[in-house]
């Protein structure tokens, strides 16, 4: 699959983005893979790109205000079919468990990963969650 894929950190006008192809992500035990349709940039892009807020490896496909499609479903993946339309946002997995989570703020979850920062976000033709 073709991806925008984030290699180091550096000014933006260095253009540190490549596009690459990369393999098309596999969705595991309660994923689902999504077909990107749409991804939009906000300020956080660009805070990574710079190194402000920096991803959890390199490479990294940037990119978490997704809208796309399910095209696969992993194991006991079961609240969506195949071909229904979601939205994908920053937060791409909290634990469910600690008391942030418990109340509803799952943003402020120490665990929590983040899409584009800590699991390849939508600037790719396919993405998992």
């Amino acid at each position: 699959m073709k991806a925008m894929v984030l290699k180091n950190i550096s000014a933006v006008e260095e253009k540190p983005r490549e596009l690459m192809d990369l393999p098309e992500p596999v969705p595991g035990r309660g994923q689902i893979q999504v077909r990107v349709s749409t991804c939009g940039i906000s300020r956080t892009e660009l805070d990574e790109i710079e190194g402000r807020v920096s991803p959890s490896r390199f490479p990294m496909v940037l990119g978490h205000e997704i809208v796309g499609r399910v095209e696969r479903l992993g194991p006991g993946a079961g609240k969506f079919r195949k071909g229904d339309r979601v939205g994908i946002s920053w937060i791409n997995w909290a634990c469910g468990r600690c008391s942030f989570c418990l109340k509803g703020e799952e943003n402020l979850c120490d665990r929590a990963k983040w899409t584009g920062k800590d699991a390849f976000g939508g600037y790719a033709q396919y993405t998992v969650v």
